[in-house]
Formats: C-alpha cells, structure tokens, sequence
C-alpha cells in the first residue's frame, strides 16, 4: 500500500465513524482523492447536525436557566453520548466546559467519539488540561487512535504537551497518523520533547509502524524534520539508522 492509498484510508476510516458504518462497506469509495472524501465527510457532518439544531438550540437556551451540576446528572444519568456531543456544538462554550468538568472521565471519552471537531473547538480548548490528559489516557487504553487524533490536534499548546508526555509511542504514531491538517502536525512535532520524539521513532522500528509514521514525516517543514532527525540520532544504531533512512527518503520524494 503506497503512503497515497494510506492517507485515503484515513478518510475513509472518518468517513465510516461519521456515518455510522464499518470501513469495510465503504472500500468502493478507496480510489476516490483524499480532499474530496473529506469534503464529503464534512457535508454528512453539516447534514447530520443541521437536520436536529433546531430542537438542540431550544434545549440549550433552556438549560441556561437550568443549574449546572443538575445538567451534568442529567447528561450523565442519560449516558447518551451522541446527544451530549451534538448539544456542545450549540452550547455556549464556556456552559459546555462548566458540564463537561463534571462528568465522568469515560463518559467523556463515549462523547469525545460523537464530536465534530469543527464545531467543538472552542469547548474542547476550554478543557483544564487534567481532564483532556484524562480522556486522552482512556481513549489509547481503547486504542481509538481516530477519535485521539482529533482530540490532540484540537487541544491548547499546554494540555498537548501534558498529553504527550503520558502517551507511549506507539499512540502518538498511530494518533498522528490519523490527524487531517499538516498545521496540527507541525505543532505536535515542535511541542513534542527530542526525548518524545526518540520515543515515537523507537515505536515506529520496533513495532513496523513506518507506513503510519511517514504521513507525519512527509507533512513536515524542514525544521521540524530536523527535530525529528536529532531524535533519531539518540536511537541505537540498529534502529537509529533506520529511521535517518526513512528521513532520507522523505527529503528525496520533496
């Protein structure tokens, strides 16, 4: 499979957690670009959630009047985690952090799968960095490296570097893999420590992750690149070279 036809399956994979559906029943759609599918997938986004904003601006402008702690048992009682993420993309965002700060950590993570990134930026910025370092640990327990992709590429400088630091290499590798934007990219790579970084790489040698780690590389500005580089020559020779060759590569395809 060429680093082509893995960014492809990227898109299919969120497409098929946006429908609802398993990838499998989408693979007629693999030779289909990349952007394309993306547009896509945000067009059945917007569809899905302009289809209940009505009903949902009506239950957010009555909760104003609604105590917070009585919100989160409600929201909690119901465990209904569709419902949760598509009421933070109407919240005000400061009202939905105040919810969301009281509600169990793996509740959290079941609503952190329902989210619309776009729509939920401003609420999931607004986290304390102990919760989205919470969540982030529970979602690498259940491997959803999709859903903690999307959390780390959202969240402030200061809980992405708190969330990196308790990630293991292989999470970060496979989360960064499912990360659209090369911005979002660029700033986990220049956020990371070298010492994290060896860790992605050791990850990346050890356990055959290097179609999942060249997306990342090949996203890269030349400094970043170079970060990576410094932390490749911190590895063992056996693996350290491998992965000087793997950047190699990635500066003779640019």
């Amino acid at each position: 499979m060429t680093d082509a036809d893995l960014t492809v399956s990227t898109q299919l994979i969120k497409l098929a957690r946006t429908l609802g559906v398993p990838v499998d029943q989408l693979t007629y759609l693999a030779d289909v670009p990349d952007t394309d599918l993306r547009d896509f997938r945000f067009q059945v986004a917007d569809l899905f959630f302009e289809g209940q904003s009505e009903g949902l601006r009506r239950v957010a402008a009555a909760s104003k009047v609604v105590p917070t702690p009585i919100i989160a048992k409600l929201v909690t009682r119901s465990r209904n985690a569709l419902f949760a993420a598509r009421m933070s993309g109407v919240l005000d965002p400061s009202h939905a952090v105040d919810v969301a700060k009281r509600l169990p950590t793996d509740f959290l993570a079941d609503v952190a799968t329902q989210l619309d990134a776009r729509r939920a930026a401003p609420m999931i910025a607004g986290l304390p960095t102990a919760t989205v370092v919470a969540i982030a640990e529970v979602l690498a327990a259940r491997s959803d490296w999709l859903t903690l992709g999307d959390l780390v590429a959202t969240i402030s400088d200061e809980a992405a570097r708190a969330t990196e630091a308790v990630l293991d290499g292989v999470a970060l590798v496979r989360s960064a893999y499912l990360v659209d934007d090369a911005e979002y990219l660029e700033r986990f790579v220049n956020l990371a420590s070298v010492s994290k970084l060896t860790e992605m790489l050791r990850a990346a040698a050890e356990h055959d992750l290097w179609s999942e780690f060249r997306p990342t590389l090949a996203a890269l500005s030349e400094s970043a690149v170079e970060a990576v580089r410094t932390a490749a020559e911190r590895l063992p020779p056996e693996l350290g070279d491998r992965a000087l060759a793997e950047i190699a590569d990635r500066r003779s395809a640019s």
